[in-house]
């Protein structure tokens, strides 16, 4: 058993450190190589583990470990399960697509799905304004909105059916910012679609109801396989906080 734990700790710990390489340093890529650590200092001292959770204040503290890793799996479950389901009716008066990293000058492979999930939503409804929202964060040589907006064009979108918001810094600036500069654009009556990737979905659709938008819809993105472990434990903790504080 201590060998299959070290070895999972092993596998994390790589798996962290191929993140680092492939994407932005966010807090997921942290959580997946901190959980690798645990793992495999686990299974180096498994069993003085194990025998000091056999009594005492830490065979509890071994049921609030266990309990928590099952409530973190029925978490992730809920919010996957969210995001699969689209309920866009074409007929959206705006598209938020939210923001995500940007290397250098060019999209990541997450906001590149996000704005794929965008085009195609435009083809079927071109007369749907796009917001690309989001600022300039760390390793990001412009704003995530300008890439964003560069990209689109570059499908084919025309600028004028694009509106860029380029201060935002979380999905509640995000949704903040974009409901004033909507507001502006459409007056108070108007409905918008979200779009981001399929773990985000959840999140950012109910912010988008405590921002203010009365009319809200949401279309999912793909997450590609490696980014789905830090995105979904990095979201799982933004969900927490998002229900305890709003």
């Amino acid at each position: 058993m201590n060998i299959l734990i070290m070895i999972l700790g092993i596998i994390l710990l790589i798996y962290g450190a191929v993140l680092f390489v492939l994407t932005n340093l966010n807090l997921g890529t942290i959580m997946v190589a901190g959980l690798g650590a645990f793992f495999l200092l686990l299974g180096l001292f498994f069993k003085k583990v194990r025998k000091a959770c056999e009594s005492g204040i830490l065979r509890a503290v071994k049921w609030i470990v266990i309990a928590a890793f099952c409530f973190e799996g029925a978490l992730v479950g809920f919010i996957a399960s969210y995001g699969q389901f689209d309920n866009v009716s074409y007929k959206e008066d705006a598209v938020i697509v939210l923001g995500a990293a940007v290397h250098g000058e060019n999209v990541s492979w997450p906001l590149m799905e996000r704005l794929e999930t965008a085009i195609q939503y435009h083809e079927k409804n071109p007369d749907a304004l796009i917001v690309v929202t989001g600022g300039k964060g760390y390793q990001e040589s412009i704003t995530e909105a300008l890439a964003m907006e560069r990209y689109l064009i570059g499908r084919g979108v025309e600028k004028d059916k694009i509106v860029k918001e380029e201060e935002a810094t979380s999905t509640n600036e995000n949704m903040k910012f974009s409901k004033k500069i909507l507001d502006e654009r459409l007056g108070s009556n108007y409905s918008v679609a979200v779009v981001t990737n399929n773990f985000h979905i959840y999140r950012g659709t109910q912010i988008a109801i405590n921002e203010g938008f009365a009319n809200v819809t949401h279309m999912h993105a793909k997450l590609q396989w490696y980014n789905l472990m830090p995105c979904y434990l990095r979201e799982s903790l933004a969900v927490l906080k998002l229900w305890a504080v709003g």
